[in-house]
C-alpha cells in the first residue's frame, strides 16, 4: 500500500513538471514504479503494433533530444526519491524502483543519441551511487547495427538486461500484430544476437484479434514454441502478458483482451519446453 500510494504521489508531482523524457508508470512485469526514458515524444515508431497505447503513433525518424532537459529531468525525479527514502527510511528506495526503463512512445534504439542517453544515465547512477536495474525495452529491429550493439554491450556492463518483443509465430503474425515485414528468422537472429551481447528476456502480448469475423489468438502457439526452441539456454525466460489497457490504433475495435487462462495455458506449455515464464493478464 505504501508503494503504490508513494507512486500516485509521484505521478501527481511529475504531472506539474511539464517533463519531456522522463515519466513514471506503475509497471505489471517489472512488478512495481518504473522510471520510463522517452526518446520519442514525438510519438513516431518503424513498427505499428495494433495493441498499442500511444495516441497518435505514426511512422516517422526519431527526433533529436535535448540531452541536458533529460538529465536534469532525471536528477529532478530521483532527487523526489530520494527525499521520501529519508522520510520514510533507506531501505525504501531499493523497493520503491524497480528500474530506469528505455520504453516511451517508439523504439529507442532508432534513436541516434540512445548510446549517449544510456552513457548519461550510468553517470547519474554512479554520481549517485546508486544501484537501480537499467532496462531497454526493444522490439529488437536495431540490432544488425554495430552502434547499438555496442550500447547493449554497455547496458550489459551496467548490469542491467533487454526486454526483446515477440509477439508472432510467422511473418504473417509479424505483419498484422507489429507492422513489420522483416522475416520472422531473421528476427530470431537478431534475438540471437541480443542474448550474445547483454541478459535477455523476451516479452511478448497475447491477444485476441478478429480475423475474418473469428477471433484468433496471436501468436499461434505450435509456430512461436517452434521459433523459441533454439533459446531456451539462451534467454532470461518468458514474459507473457495480455492487454491492460485499450489500444489507440486503428484496430483497437478488432482486438479483445485475452482471459487469464489463456495465458497460463501459454505459460505451462513454454515451462514444459524448459522456460522460465512469468504470467501477467
Amino acid at each position: 500500500m505504501l508503494l503504490q500510494a508513494l507512486f500516485s504521489e509521484l505521478a501527481a508531482y511529475t504531472a506539474t513538471r511539464d517533463w519531456q523524457y522522463v515519466y513514471p508508470v506503475w509497471s505489471r512485469r517489472a512488478q512495481g514504479i518504473s522510471i520510463g526514458i522517452n526518446l520519442h515524444p514525438n510519438h513516431s515508431c518503424n513498427w505499428h503494433c495494433i495493441y498499442c497505447q500511444v495516441p497518435g503513433l505514426q511512422r516517422g525518424p526519431s527526433p533529436m533530444i535535448d540531452i541536458a532537459r533529460l538529465q536534469t529531468e532525471l536528477e529532478h525525479c530521483l532527487d523526489w526519491i530520494s527525499a521520501q527514502a529519508v522520510k520514510h527510511g533507506p531501505d525504501l528506495l531499493s523497493p520503491l524502483i524497480q528500474d530506469i526503463a528505455f520504453a516511451g512512445d517508439g523504439e529507442p534504439t532508432t534513436s541516434p543519441q540512445f548510446n549517449q542517453t544510456l552513457n548519461v544515465i550510468s553517470q547519474v547512477l554512479k554520481h549517485r551511487q546508486l544501484v537501480i536495474l537499467v532496462r531497454l525495452i526493444t522490439n529488437g529491429s536495431q540490432l544488425q547495427h554495430a552502434h547499438v550493439q555496442h550500447a547493449i554491450q554497455c547496458l550489459h556492463a551496467l548490469g542491467g538486461e533487454v526486454w526483446f518483443k515477440l509477439d508472432a509465430g510467422s511473418d504473417a503474425e509479424m505483419r498484422a500484430v507489429n507492422g513489420s515485414h522483416v522475416p520472422l528468422a531473421l528476427h530470431m537472429q537478431r534475438l540471437h544476437t541480443c542474448c550474445s551481447l547483454c541478459r535477455t528476456w523476451v516479452q511478448t502480448a497475447i491477444v485476441s484479434r478478429k480475423v475474418y469475423q473469428q477471433l484468433v489468438t496471436t501468436p499461434s502457439l505450435p509456430g512461436y514454441i517452434t521459433a523459441l526452441q533454439a533459446y531456451q539456454d539462451k534467454v532470461a525466460g518468458i514474459l507473457l502478458y495480455g492487454i491492460a489497457r485499450p489500444s489507440q490504433q486503428a484496430a483497437a475495435a478488432s482486438l479483445q483482451p485475452v482471459a487469464a487462462s489463456v495465458i497460463e495455458d501459454y505459460a505451462v506449455e513454454l515451462r514444459a519446453q524448459g522456460f522460465q515464464v512469468r504470467a501477467f493478464d
